[in-house]
């Protein structure tokens, strides 16, 4: 007899068999698109509301910019016609003067934005030249096919 060695037999005693749950990869990778999904139709809706009240934030940050300029006729120049009515440039400088503080802006931030068919609304807080963050609300209409102001509020006072 021969003394064979080779063995055709292998001891399979060391060997555990590999636990797998296919289900487990399809589930992570479900959940992982569904996520991705989610942000991407976030960053869609953030984008284009951005974009939409892109013009009223426009108008928002030259009547700012010119009431501190003190270029107070280009700021009620910013007014719709029914805000001129409710108030005339004389009521409007004279409010400037007394609350000049309030139109010295150094920053906008909104995070409140709208846009429909009626107008438009930014809501936030300005931050003023000396550091203190007051909210503010702007509310604008289409007058000729341009965004005018209909009402605004930098503080907490009335407009």
């Amino acid at each position: 007899m021969s003394d064979n060695t080779d063995s055709t037999f292998a001891d399979s005693s060391n060997q555990h068999p590999k636990k797998t749950r296919p289900w487990l990869r399809w589930v992570l990778l479900g959940c992982g698109g569904l996520a991705v999904l989610l942000v991407a139709i976030v960053v869609v809706i953030l984008f284009v509301v951005k974009q939409a009240t892109a013009a009223p934030e426009k108008v928002v940050q030259t009547f700012l910019a010119e009431a501190a300029a003190g270029n107070l006729e280009a700021a009620h120049d910013c007014f719709s016609a029914p805000l001129k009515e409710a108030q005339p440039f004389d009521q409007f400088a004279a409010g400037v003067s007394a609350n000049r503080q309030f139109f010295e802006i150094s920053d906008t931030s909104f995070t409140e934005r709208s846009v429909d068919m009626q107008g438009a609304t930014l809501a936030g807080t300005v931050t003023l030249s000396s550091g203190t963050e007051v909210p503010c609300s702007f509310k604008l209409v289409r007058e000729n096919e341009t965004w005018k102001l209909i009402a605004y509020n930098i503080g907490g006072g009335d407009s």
